[in-house]
Formats: structure tokens, C-alpha cells, sequence
């Protein structure tokens, strides 16, 4: 394999299967899309990624990974990619350990970095609020430190408390808590996203949640109502992405929609995906969702580069946006790893086209901007 600009390595998270990660298709679309833009594109596992190795690496120019060749996946030795691109969702201490790695050793080398991640959502939460343009549209979000922050929480949100795992995604080990006198209702996903409900007594209620969050960072938020008449949850996730030129752009946005009694969205919890604008009138009318989707696209344009300013330079976000009855806008999460199954459930190709090829856009572009420099 051959290329004129460089090599673009995808870091995942092993997966169990054959090639062994998940989202082959749109990896295998990322690796066969390259080829139009003249890179060289493969994925690798970052625990394969073996750092110790590094005399090796610099000796022999290859790391194991995965590539497409005549639309199947071959295993085979690759060279130490110029660009990573970091899709690895670790699922494990150790698998953390050796992307950060990964990604410290970027930093102190000649690779790039396609983009830096986001912190958890404490610290977003904490540098988003910063901007009067966008507190506003922020529920108050606080820290779980243990049972008086809880209590706390309980107080001030009257009752009614949404606990979701700072680096979490997926809508997984999140969990609502109803407390109305000495009882506790208990509504929530387990860390594997399985569903569950369950009753308990408010004395017993800071054991149960400390077992429940175990050494993970929690943050919790007032719930709010944002459900469909029917009682489904539902949210509008949008894509901003990097384009050639090294811009942002709005790739995309779909209307996510949970099950009946539900308490999130997201697709791998259960979730469909929908258009955004009809979905909105047939719950808020026409005039007042055109007014939605304008405070949607307006804070959207706001995020990313405020994110950029706190925490480096991104390449893609997924912002979730909430909408209550009353029509008011929330920006509940950001993601720096977003997925891209609501283009293919909505029937948008154009988007679904653009979230594949705006990465490598992006890619070619820090590419030749490199080589600029080494090459003025």
C-alpha cells in the first residue's frame, strides 16, 4: 500500500469477533474512502500498540493492524502511522492505559494527533458555563462526592435526580432517583446498559447508590421532562465536523427517540432515529420548532470553538441537544467520539456520506499542512 500524502492509523478498543473491533462498516468505509484522497487508512487495537516496542517500531516502520483489501479485512504489518485517529472507547484499566500512551507518545513525537478528546463531563460542563452565550442553555450539573452531595442534589432539584457517569457514553450507568418521603424509586441502565427498576427505602438509599457508582465519577443533573407525549424520551444529536479547509461545518442532526418509560435516547440503549424537523412540528407546531432548530444551529456553531479554546484542537463533536415542553432548548451532552447510525436510520446519505469523508478531508489537510512545515 502506497501513498503520496501519508498514513492514517485508527486506534479502537478490542472488541471480541473477527476482525476483532466493532463499527467495521464504518471503519471499513473510513479505509476504502482513503484511498480517494491518496491515504494509506488501517485500524488498529490499542493495546496491540505495544509502546515498549518503540526501538522496534523506529527500526522496522510497523505496527499490527487491519486493512480492506478487495472489501474484506486483512491482518497484516503496516507503517507507524504520520496521523491517529483515536476512536478507542476503553472498556478496561488496562486498554485506557495504552491509548492514553498511544496518544501521550503522539504528543511527544512527530505524529499528529487528529484530534485531542474531551475531558468527562465535569470539566466540559465546568468550561462550557463559562460562556454567557451557552450557561444558559445548561442544566445545573453537580459533582456526586458521596452521600451529603447527594442529599444535597435530592434538595435542590426537589426529589428528582439524574446521575450519569462522567466518561460514560451509550446511556449507560445512568440512573434516575425519585425520593418522595421515607421512599426511593430507582430507574436506571446497568454498566452492560440492561434496564432495570427498583424500590427502596430513603435510609437505605447512600448505600445503595454508592455501590451502584462504585469508583466511577458521577455527575447528577435535575430531570427533566423531555419526552413525547407518549411518554418516550427523545433528544436531537448533531454532527459538527472539520472540513478540508480545517473548518467546522454542521454535517449533520437526527431526532433520537427511546422507548415508552425510557430514561434516554441513545440508539445502543433501544433508541430509533428520525428526522429532525418533522419530528419537532408534530410535537411543538411549525412556528415555534423552526425557532428550535435556529437555537440548535446557533449554539452549535458556539461549542465547538469554545471546546478548543479549553481543552485543544478537536475534529468532530456530537452534541446532544434535550427540548421540554415548553419548548426551551437544553444542552445536555457532548461527545467527542460520535457515531454516525442515525444517518443511516433517518435515510440522510448526504450526512452519512459527509461524517465519513469529512474525517479524511480533515486528515489530508493536517497532512499537507505538515508537510509544509517540514517541506516550505
Amino acid at each position: 500500500m502506497t501513498t503520496s500524502i501519508g498514513t492514517l492509523g485508527i486506534m479502537v478498543s478490542r472488541k471480541k469477533g473477527s476482525p476483532p473491533f466493532s463499527d467495521r462498516e464504518f471503519l471499513k468505509q473510513l479505509c476504502l474512502s482513503a484511498r480517494r484522497l491518496e491515504l494509506q487508512a488501517y485500524v488498529f487495537c490499542a493495546d496491540s500498540y505495544e509502546l515498549s516496542d518503540s526501538l522496534k517500531r523506529d527500526r522496522f516502520k510497523s505496527i499490527k493492524g487491519y486493512a480492506v483489501q478487495d472489501h474484506e479485512w486483512i491482518e497484516g504489518f503496516f507503517p507507524v502511522p504520520e496521523l491517529i485517529f483515536d476512536r478507542c472507547l476503553s472498556g478496561n484499566a488496562r486498554e485506557a492505559q495504552h491509548a492514553a500512551a498511544v496518544v501521550q507518545e503522539a504528543e511527544q513525537t512527530q505524529r499528529i494527533l487528529w484530534s485531542r478528546r474531551l475531558p468527562g463531563k465535569w470539566r466540559v460542563y465546568e468550561r462550557l458555563k463559562q460562556c454567557p452565550h451557552l450557561s444558559a442553555a445548561l442544566p445545573l450539573t453537580l459533582r456526586y462526592t458521596g452521600p451529603a452531595s447527594l442529599r444535597n442534589a435530592l434538595h435542590r432539584f426537589q426529589g428528582d435526580v439524574f446521575m450519569k457517569p462522567s466518561a460514560g457514553s451509550h446511556g449507560s450507568h445512568t440512573l434516575y432517583i425519585h425520593q418522595e418521603g421515607a421512599h426511593a424509586v430507582l430507574k436506571g441502565r446497568t454498566r452492560d446498559n440492561v434496564p432495570f427498576r427498583h424500590r427502596t427505602h430513603a435510609a437505605s438509599l447512600p448505600g445503595w447508590i454508592s455501590q451502584f457508582t462504585g469508583h466511577r465519577s458521577f455527575v447528577m443533573q435535575p430531570f427533566l421532562q423531555l419526552t413525547s407525549a407518549d411518554g418516550r424520551p427523545f433528544d436531537i444529536r448533531v454532527l459538527v465536523q472539520k472540513n478540508g479547509q480545517g473548518r467546522w461545518c454542521l454535517t449533520g442532526s437526527a431526532l433520537r427517540e427511546g422507548s415508552c418509560e425510557g430514561l434516554t435516547s441513545n440508539l445502543h440503549g433501544g433508541g430509533r432515529a428520525a428526522q429532525v424537523l418533522p419530528g419537532l412540528i408534530s410535537r411543538f407546531g411549525s412556528a415555534a420548532s423552526a425557532g428550535i432548530m435556529d437555537t440548535i444551529h446557533h449554539l452549535s456553531e458556539l461549542i465547538p470553538p469554545d471546546l478548543e479554546e479549553g481543552f485543544g484542537r478537536l475534529g468532530e463533536l456530537g452534541i446532544d441537544f434535550g427540548v421540554d415542553a415548553k419548548g426551551t432548548v437544553w444542552l445536555l451532552e457532548v461527545n467527542s467520539k460520535p457515531g454516525r447510525r442515525v444517518f443511516t436510520q433517518t435515510g440522510d446519505t448526504g450526512a452519512a456520506e459527509q461524517s465519513v469523508m469529512n474525517p479524511l478531508r480533515y486528515a489530508r489537510y493536517l497532512l499537507l499542512r505538515q508537510l509544509r512545515r517540514v517541506n516550505p
